[in-house]
């Protein structure tokens, strides 16, 4: 676990307001294991797009938030969402759970990760007058195997999934400007969006506004956190 604070890094977020974001807190945490798996599900994902999963075998040291994960699953949109997710206790090698696993017929995936960390980081805005961003961020690595008898295939791979929480001055109803989740679908996802909220900050000059410009919706929205 640890605790810093470091210098202001200038970054234009994808919205109508440009922002100066300042990291003022910043804490990372060691986890046994990913609490909600959007890198796990993008991964999936990827290998669904060229092979037919059966199921998804996802190894770890589950508990109740794994469990709500699983529960949740079918909700995303992803096709690697739609197949049974599995918890499966951490023990053998995911090259042998997978000899385990296949059967005829479309082969599970095994995916699992170590090195799991949660980072959280709050911003302030210095282009503006009380505008915070929250974000809570996910790393680790990701290994998965897929013993499809056709193509069997096998990967490692940095994973990352991050939620940010924009408001003004407080983080209550009303005052907030936007919520996105990365990844869905492989890109950065909004989940909400108050523009007239925004434009209303802009208008008093409370928020400074973003230069017309093509928006990248694989492009950040704050500076990079620290390792």
């Amino acid at each position: 676990m640890c605790l810093v604070a470091v210098p202001r890094l200038p970054v234009g977020a994808c919205s109508l307001a440009l922002h100066d974001w300042k990291l003022v807190f910043y804490l990372k945490i060691p986890v046994p294991m990913p609490v909600l798996p959007l890198a796990e599900l993008s991964a999936a994902n990827a290998r669904s797009e060229q092979r037919p999963l059966a199921r998804v075998l996802w190894v770890g040291e589950h508990g109740l938030l794994s469990a709500f994960a699983t529960a949740i699953m079918p909700l995303f949109r992803e096709v690697a969402a739609k197949v049974p997710w599995l918890p499966v206790p951490a023990g053998p090698s995911l090259l042998a759970l997978a000899r385990d696993s296949s059967n005829p017929g479309p082969a599970p995936l095994v995916i699992g990760s170590d090195r799991n960390f949660i980072k959280i980081a709050f911003f302030a805005d210095m282009a503006g007058l009380g505008c915070y961003q929250l974000v809570v961020m996910q790393n680790s690595r990701l290994r998965a195997v897929h013993p499809d008898a056709q193509s069997p295939w096998a990967q490692e791979q940095n994973g990352q999934s991050w939620f940010s929480f924009i408001f003004y001055q407080l983080p209550l109803p009303g005052r907030i400007l936007s919520f996105s989740v990365y990844p869905v679908n492989k890109v950065r996802h909004s989940v909400y969006e108050d523009h007239p909220y925004v434009e209303t900050l802009l208008s008093n000059r409370l928020l400074q506004r973003r230069p017309d410009m093509v928006v990248d919706p694989y492009q950040f929205d704050f500076p990079e956190l620290p390792e």
